[in-house]
C-alpha cells in the first residue's frame, strides 16, 4: 500500500502519482490543477531524489500552463478587437491561431504528464535525456 502521509522519510511515489492524477484531471475540471500544484508545493519540501525532481517538474508545468492560458486569452482578445464577432471576413481565420496554440499546448501537456507517470513508475526523471535541460 502506498503511503500518502508526510513522514520523516519524505513523500513517496504515491503522493507524486496523486499530483499527476490531479494534473491529468485538469482536462475535466480546472480546480484540480490548483489542488495539484498546492499539494506539489507541500510535498516538495520534504522530498528528495527522483520524487523531488518530478514535483519540481510538475510545479514548472503548472506555471507553463498558466502562461499559455494567459497568452492564448490575450491572443483571443486581440482577435476580438481586430475582427469583432458577427462580422464576416478573412479576419475570422485569426481565431484559429489561439485555438490551435492552446490545442497543441494541451496535447504536449498531456503527453508530458503520461510520460512523467511512466518514468516515475520506472524510477527515472520526468524528462527523456535529450530534454533534460528543460527540467533543470
Amino acid at each position: 500500500m502506498t503511503n500518502f502521509s508526510l513522514s520523516s522519510e519524505g513523500p513517496g511515489r504515491g503522493g507524486v502519482l496523486l499530483v499527476y492524477g490531479l494534473f491529468i484531471a485538469r482536462f475535466f475540471t480546472g480546480i484540480s490543477l490548483l489542488a495539484g500544484v498546492i499539494l506539489a508545493y507541500v510535498l516538495k519540501g520534504s522530498s528528495h531524489g527522483v520524487v523531488r525532481t518530478h514535483l519540481s517538474w510538475l510545479i514548472r508545468l503548472f506555471w507553463y500552463d498558466v502562461a499559455f492560458i494567459i497568452g492564448c486569452a490575450a491572443l483571443f482578445g486581440a482577435c476580438f478587437i481586430t475582427e469583432p464577432p458577427g462580422s464576416s471576413g478573412p479576419g475570422q481565420l485569426l481565431f484559429l491561431i489561439p485555438i490551435g496554440i492552446f490545442a497543441l499546448w494541451n496535447i504536449a501537456l498531456l503527453v508530458s504528464l503520461f510520460y512523467g507517470v511512466r518514468s516515475l513508475t520506472q524510477n527515472q526523471g520526468p524528462l527523456p535525456d535529450r530534454f533534460r535541460a528543460l527540467g533543470e
